[in-house]
C-alpha cells in the first residue's frame, strides 16, 4: 500500500493538482480549494492507514482555453473509492457544499489488493492529463468505464495505464 509520501511524490512527479494527503477525520479542519485530495479511511489516531479514496474539487471552467471572462467559477465535486463504497460521514460533510456529488458505485479493486492508492491516482492523471471531453465529469464517467466487471483482472488496465510514464 502506498504511503501519503508515496502519493505525494508521485502526483507532483506526474504534475497532479494535488492539495493534500489526509486521514478522513483531518477533513473537517480543511479549506475547500480546487484540486485533489487523497483521503484515507482510517482516523489519524488509529494506526497507519487502511484505504484510499479520492475527493477532487474542480471547474470545469479550468479546461475552457477561451475563459478570459473571469467570471466566478462554479465548483463541483466528485469521489472515486475503487471499491465502489459509499462516502463516510468525514468525507460527506466536507463535500457537502458541493450538489451533487458525483461518486462511483463499481467495485474496481481485487479485494486482496492493496492498490487503492494506485486506482485514486490513476483517477486524478486520466481526469487532468486524458482530457476527451469537454468536462470533468464526462471524462470521470469514461474512467469508470475502462475497467472490467471482473476486479481481479482489472490490476492489469491498471499497470497499462502507468506503463507509458
Amino acid at each position: 500500500m502506498l504511503t501519503n509520501f508515496d502519493i505525494e511524490r508521485i502526483c507532483n512527479k506526474l504534475d497532479l493538482p494535488i492539495i493534500g494527503v489526509f486521514n478522513k477525520d483531518e477533513l473537517a479542519n480543511q479549506e475547500r480549494k480546487i484540486g485533489s485530495y487523497y483521503i484515507n479511511m482510517q482516523d489519524s489516531d488509529d494506526g497507519c492507514g487502511s484505504h484510499w479514496v479520492l475527493a477532487k474539487i474542480y471547474s470545469d471552467d479550468d479546461r475552457s482555453s477561451d475563459n478570459d471572462d473571469k467570471e466566478e467559477s462554479v465548483a463541483n465535486a466528485l469521489y472515486f473509492d475503487s471499491f465502489g463504497i459509499g462516502m463516510p460521514k468525514e468525507v460527506a460533510s466536507f463535500l457537502k457544499p458541493f450538489k451533487p456529488i458525483y461518486c462511483n458505485n463499481r467495485h474496481i479493486q481485487n479485494i486482496r489488493s492493496s492498490q487503492c492508492g494506485w486506482y485514486c491516482i490513476a483517477c486524478d492523471y486520466v481526469l487532468e492529463h486524458k482530457q476527451y471531453s469537454d468536462t470533468y465529469l464526462e471524462d470521470y464517467e469514461k474512467f469508470l468505464e475502462i475497467w472490467s466487471k471482473e476486479p481481479e483482472n482489472n490490476l492489469t488496465i491498471l499497470k497499462s495505464l502507468f506503463k507509458p510514464l
